[in-house]
């Protein structure tokens, strides 16, 4: 390619970086890393790779651990680093804001922000913070490039109140697989007579979509697959499609006031079926209070996280985190004594053995609190084998037989356990932690027969993560994770999809769907 404006780079050295991700599972290679720093050049390296057959995997900030960005088949890396800026012109409303090397448009007054691939959350969140306005989501990895959680729907601990990424993007430019510019919105003509029609460059591209039957979505927080349903809108196609279809240059999102008052209680529980109460009682319809989260901690993950944090009590068998919103009474920054009576009456009513209450200027507690966990994990994980970890939720009604399912699979696998996370979602992840080879192999097969438990049940093998190119054993050999979700006519279905997308398969191959499939 002899477009002087499109950075590339063949030198091994400065590529190394790209071919991993945060699981360290997965190992790429590529002769190859492109850099634009407009969508036009990112157009330019599509076409190239169609005239000449090369493969490309698309990169965003590297913090998945699916081995989505991992070029594990060579080719070339395209990252979207350097797309630091919104090139259209603001529309009427929208104000340019600059910083940190970052150009986004905000509309402050209908609280709307269109925003580059590039920007981590961490730095859309600062600017945002400025002008008393979030975005609510909030993906647990704030490293993370928006596009990325874009790619992935990603969700977070406020997700149990606001939704994943999918109710919360307005508008998205991408750059299909053949090089053509899509620009999707909400409201969008919606698909018919089992078709999506998606415009790009005046073209109509013709999508073909399953029936429910073929390919049924769970009914729960997902991140497994593409999204496919009748009636569906194009916004939808692209959201949680892990790079599969195209490349992310512009995102529109809606925006929230800041919740400028905050109280986080980490709520500790004699037993577990007592913290799994006040969390039904939370999550129900008629609540007593409104959370902007509920966080699980297992017993033994508060066992875990005792050396960093040993002013967790004993014996306790869960912790249950969660966040308030409130507004203070006049002159005082704390909260009213009226959301105070209630929250201790509602942690009686539910036996909570003592609690700990964090109001919003000591943030940083809460943070050191939360990372307490992974960081133990992450710690023991460079001294053994590794780590198994889950991301499945189910249907509310089913969740505590999948809760008493995880104990009883792990237990019986005889290997090192932990349970926390997004439980106000009935979506909590499952850490095996094994000492050797063999745990590490018992672990997998419990992890198996859990994941086929939560499809069972009408849930998802991944509720925030994403496949990206993740394998599981099964009769002795290595399938396609997605696989347990959706058999392979499911697989089959996202196959015809990624096709009339991508005839020449040039873009992220191997996500989702084996390429072997896709022939």
């Amino acid at each position: 390619m002899n477009h002087p404006a499109v950075t590339r780079i063949t030198d091994q050295g400065r590529i190394r970086g790209y071919l991993s991700d945060e699981s360290a599972v997965f190992h790429g290679r590529a002769d190859e890393l492109y850099l634009p720093e407009r969508e036009a050049e990112v157009a330019e390296v599509l076409c190239h790779a169609n005239e000449t057959g090369k493969r490309l995997t698309g990169s965003a900030g590297g913090t998945s651990i699916t081995g989505s960005r991992v070029a594990v088949a060579g080719g070339a890396v395209l990252s979207v680093e350097r797309m630091v800026g919104v090139e259209s012109e603001p529309p009427p409303g929208f104000e340019v804001v600059e910083s940190a090397g970052f150009t986004i448009h905000l509309d402050r007054e209908n609280r709307r922000a269109i925003a580059p691939p590039a920007i981590p959350l961490s730095t859309l969140d600062a600017i945002l913070a400025r002008h008393g306005l979030c975005y609510p989501p909030d993906p647990t990895e704030l490293s993370a490039y928006l596009s990325g959680t874009v790619a992935t729907n990603a969700s977070g601990a406020r997700s149990f109140h606001y939704g994943p990424t999918r109710d919360w993007v307005r508008r998205l430019r991408v750059i299909l697989p053949t090089g053509e510019a899509a620009e999707v919105r909400r409201g969008d003509p919606a698909a018919e007579a089992g078709e999506l029609t998606i415009v790009a460059d005046g073209r109509a591209v013709r999508v073909p979509l399953p029936g429910p039957d073929e390919y049924p979505m769970p009914a729960t927080k997902n991140a497994a697959g593409l999204y496919l349903r009748p009636g569906m809108e194009p916004i939808d196609l692209f959201i949680g499609s892990e790079g599969l279809l195209g490349v992310i240059t512009e995102v529109e999102i809606d925006l929230v006031e800041r919740p400028e008052h905050t109280l986080t209680v980490v709520a500790y529980f004699p037993d577990r079926d007592r913290a799994l109460n006040f969390v039904d009682a939370g999550a129900g319809d008629d609540r007593p209070l409104d959370y902007l989260s509920l966080e699980y901690f297992g017993g033994r993950a508060l066992d875990f996280m005792r050396d960093a944090r040993p002013d967790i009590p004993t014996p306790v068998a869960a912790a249950i985190l969660f966040e308030l919103a409130y507004m203070p009474e006049s002159g005082s920054p704390y909260p009213p004594n009226e959301l105070l009576d209630g929250l201790r009456s509602e942690l009686a009513r539910h036996g909570a053995a003592s609690d700990w209450a964090v109001p919003s200027g000591r943030r940083e507690d809460v943070r050191l609190f939360r990372h307490a966990l992974p960081e133990g994990v992450n710690d023991f994980v460079r001294r053994h084998t590794g780590k198994i970890g889950s991301d499945m939720a189910v249907p509310h009604d089913r969740f505590r037989e999948m809760m008493d399912a995880y104990e009883r699979e792990s237990e019986a696998a005889g290997v090192r356990f932990l349970i926390f996370g997004h439980i106000g979602d009935d979506h909590v992840h499952l850490n095996y932690l094994p000492e050797d080879e063999q745990e590490a192999a018992r672990a997998m097969e419990a992890y198996v027969r859990l994941a086929r438990l939560a499809v069972d049940m009408g849930g998802t093998v991944s509720a925030e993560h994403g496949v990206g190119k993740k394998t599981v054993p099964v009769d002795g050999r290595e399938v396609p994770y997605l696989l347990l979700q959706y058999g392979e006519p499911g697989l089959r279905a996202i196959a015809r999809v990624k096709r009339a997308l991508d005839p020449n398969l040039v873009l992220n191959v191997g996500n989702m769907v084996p390429e072997e499939m896709l022939g």
